[in-house]
């Protein structure tokens, strides 16, 4: 019996470095560092950094130039090739549109669901639009509603609603933790080759 499934992916930890860690590296700013892996509420963390933001004066063009440097994970672009076989493939991060738009296409332009920045006239960040953060799980149940098998893969805390939602939950390298707070015993990998392995026994049992 042929099934119809998607899949969702996180994009930071999953198909390409943390943002935010490589903005600290570029700019020496400690306090960028930190991630959804370190600092479970999203709103603390982003307070934290418009604030470092504003105090070193750095504006939106200047992060988006070095988020823009970010290189995919080796091995990255085959996978997703080899998965857009098996079916849709759709990212849900809680990064932003334009943090990780250019690095998107190069991954090959898949649908990118995440949130976007506020700015003054002069390109400061000074608030945030939320279109996905607390709201991967709605997609994800959406799109069952409408008879799809959805398989998600995360790593963070911040992808647990979704990777609860999900037909079939995979960790990718999770935060620690993590996987004691998911229903069930979804299986760790900690590189592409392990995900291709999970995907494809997945896969099997579907077909037959």
């Amino acid at each position: 019996m042929q099934v119809d499934m998607i899949f969702v992916t996180d994009l930071e930890g999953v198909l390409i470095p943390e943002i935010w860690v490589e903005i600290a590296d570029k700019t020496g700013i400690p306090e960028f560092r930190l991630t959804t892996h370190e600092v479970e509420d999203f709103e603390k963390l982003m307070a934290m950094r418009i604030r470092a933001l504003n105090k070193h004066r750095l504006s939106l063009p200047d992060i988006v130039r070095i988020a823009e440097d970010v290189m995919p994970y080796a091995g990255a672009n085959e996978y997703l090739s080899w998965l857009r076989k098996k079916g849709p493939v759709l990212i849900f991060s809680d990064t932003f549109v334009e943090l990780a738009n250019d690095i998107v296409m190069r991954l090959g332009g898949y649908p990118l669901f995440a949130n976007r920045f506020e700015t003054d006239r002069r390109g400061r960040i000074i608030g945030y639009q939320l279109r996905i953060r607390g709201r991967k799980d709605r997609v994800v149940s959406a799109l069952a509603d409408i008879g799809f098998t959805l398989v998600a893969v995360g790593d963070g805390f911040n992808d647990l609603s979704m990777l609860n939602m999900a037909h079939h939950p995979i960790l990718f390298n999770p935060a620690k933790g993590l996987a004691k707070k998911l229903m069930g015993h979804p299986p760790i990998v900690k590189d592409f080759s392990g995900l291709k392995k999970v995907i494809e026994k997945i896969a099997l049992k579907k077909e037959m």
